[in-house]
């Protein structure tokens, strides 16, 4: 007897375990402040419960109060969703479900099986094909309708998402060098970097040198420079033309429930970016130097800032396996 089948020809898992399991190695492929997967679950019944891993990110310096641990978790959960979509799977997911533990983040309950349809099925292939794009986009505008796609889909995580015009692209762009400057000039900066980004390759997280992507010849835009931690041949540079589209993702309040919004409106950005062609990487040097993250405020409480565009296929940074990051199953 034949396993049933999605619409994508891919077997459904048939028990909650499986469906759990399927929901989880989904998680893993988010992305996450320096490919650190601070996530970790359990699975209990018919319910998954969602926990941010701070002790795989001490990052005291890019990261004191675990925003963007968050907001990476925030993440990892919106491919839960897409993924249960997928499968014909009803879930629940309750946010912040017990003051107090405060790193569990989200309970999941599994549902009965429900008909396959809805705006997050489309975007289960996205998943595996997103990857972040350190380099140069080429010399192509991103089309207005495919903007106002994008800001919709911010809009249905609770998030805004502003494309910025070129005026205030060039404010932000030296606003990032500041603050780029300022994290260089800290030490405990290249304390965060180097546990994240050294050669090994045997690890499954972080990110290796052949992700490191390129920087600038002209400095512009200023490209976080991932090889400083480390005795290893620079990273390399190249021409850059001016990016196609800079957007700022912010929320109306600054909170952990907030930063959990983020982090989904962030990915569901991504995915269907991914969907339209686009490829995406991160500025947010700003957002990690309290000063200067304040600037920001006008645009709300800003929680990423994305470079958009169009570019080859970008090398994939390394997962752990589903084993590693679920710590309980019952």
């Amino acid at each position: 007897m034949t396993s049933p089948r999605t619409s994508s020809g891919i077997p459904t898992p048939s028990t909650p375990v499986s469906v759990a399991h399927a929901l989880i190695a989904a998680a893993a492929m988010a992305p996450s402040i320096l490919n650190t997967q601070p996530w970790s679950f359990d699975i209990h019944d018919r319910a998954i419960d969602l926990y941010v891993d701070g002790d795989r990110a001490q990052l005291q310096r890019v990261d004191p109060f675990g925003r963007q641990l968050t907001v990476s978790c925030g993440a990892a959960l919106l491919n839960m969703r897409v993924t249960a979509a997928h499968l014909g799977r009803a879930i629940e997911v309750d946010l912040l479900p017990d003051a107090a533990k405060p790193t569990l983040l989200a309970t999941i309950e599994l549902g009965s099986r429900i008909p396959i349809r809805g705006l997050d099925v489309p975007l289960q292939p996205a998943i595996r094909r997103r990857h972040t794009h350190r380099r140069a986009f080429a010399p192509r505008p991103v089309p207005g309708v495919i903007l106002r796609e994008l800001v919709e889909a911010a809009h249905h995580e609770q998030a805004a998402l502003v494309a910025l015009s070129r005026g205030d692209r060039d404010w932000l762009l030296d606003l990032v060098a500041l603050s780029e400057a300022a994290l260089t000039a800290d030490p405990s900066y290249d304390d965060d970097l180097a546990p994240w980004t050294d050669s090994n390759p045997r690890r499954r997280d972080g990110i290796p040198p052949s992700s490191f992507g390129t920087t600038s010849l002209s400095g512009s835009p200023p490209m976080r420079d991932f090889a400083r931690a480390h005795p290893q041949p620079p990273v390399r540079r190249e021409r850059y033309s001016v990016d196609p589209c800079i957007a700022l993702l912010s929320t109306a309040q600054d909170t952990p429930l907030a930063w959990l919004q983020a982090g989904q409106a962030l990915q569901r950005v991504l995915l269907l970016a991914t969907l339209r062609g686009l490829a995406a990487s991160f500025l947010n040097q700003p957002l990690e130097t309290e000063e200067i993250r304040g600037e920001l405020f006008q645009f709300g409480h800003p929680q990423m800032i994305l470079r958009l565009g169009y570019a080859r296929a970008e090398v994939a940074t390394p997962r752990r396996p589903v084993t590693d990051v679920i710590r309980h199953e019952s």
